[in-house]
């Protein structure tokens, strides 16, 4: 098992070599990239890492670019995660490089996308245009939301309605959300109490249960797709 240790700050030993993330990247994908970019190591890998002052966690590397765990209680480890990725997919950026795999696109301001990214390890871009794979949108279960999904059903892969209130969703959105399942896969984003009103991703068991609720049905969406 390959072991990945946080030493200090940025400073963090792989596999018994120390390298440092850059202050603009994010540890997790920087670490996850120089991992899958190790052509010494071929087929699934069992990852160990210990993050200063958290308990350890365990990761399965797959050989398709995945990584998955076990573990689905805890919100620092699904941020982890991500899903395999697409040989077909070219690369794509957003005035830099952008990381094949789930990219999210926010369809309104405060359509909850930033936090959705965060959840479910994506990458969120403000312009459509620059990714050339499947998309997911993210919109409230506002008529609004319903609105502006219409404008771009052509390029999700799937549409994340977001639960803009708790209770049910008005008669003309649940009718709007109809329609937009025509043209679209669409997955309902359910009321999270735990996330009102918060500046960052709690750790909170509601919020990983949903998280891995919601990347389950992504999953199987795409799949039922291809």
């Amino acid at each position: 098992m390959l072991t990945v240790v946080q030493l200090n700050g940025p400073m963090w030993a792989v596999g018994g070599q120390t390298v440092e993330v850059p202050a603009s990247a994010a540890p997790r994908r920087f670490i996850l990239d120089l991992l899958e970019a190790d052509s010494t190591h071929l087929g699934e890998r069992q990852v160990d890492v210990r993050p200063t002052g958290q308990p350890a966690f365990t990761l399965t590397l797959g050989a398709d670019g995945s990584v998955t765990t076990t573990t689905l209680t805890d919100p620092r480890i699904l941020q982890w995660l991500r899903p395999a990725r697409s040989r077909s997919a070219a690369p794509v950026s957003d005035e830099q490089a952008i990381e094949a795999g789930w990219t999210l696109h926010g369809l309104h301001h405060g359509s909850g996308a930033t936090t959705w990214a965060e959840l479910l390890g994506g990458t969120e871009i403000t312009i459509p245009a620059a990714s050339n794979g499947r998309l997911l949108l993210v919109a409230r279960t506002t008529l609004r939301g319903v609105e502006e999904a219409k404008q771009l059903t052509y390029r999700a892969g799937t549409v994340l309605m977001v639960a803009d209130a708790p209770g049910n969703v008005p008669p003309d959105v649940r009718r709007g959300i109809r329609v937009l399942s025509g043209a679209a896969p669409i997955i309902r984003v359910p009321w999270i109490p735990a996330l009102r009103g918060t500046l960052s991703v709690p750790q909170h068991p509601a919020v990983a249960k949903a998280a891995a609720k919601i990347a389950a049905a992504v999953r199987g969406s795409w799949k039922e797709s291809t």
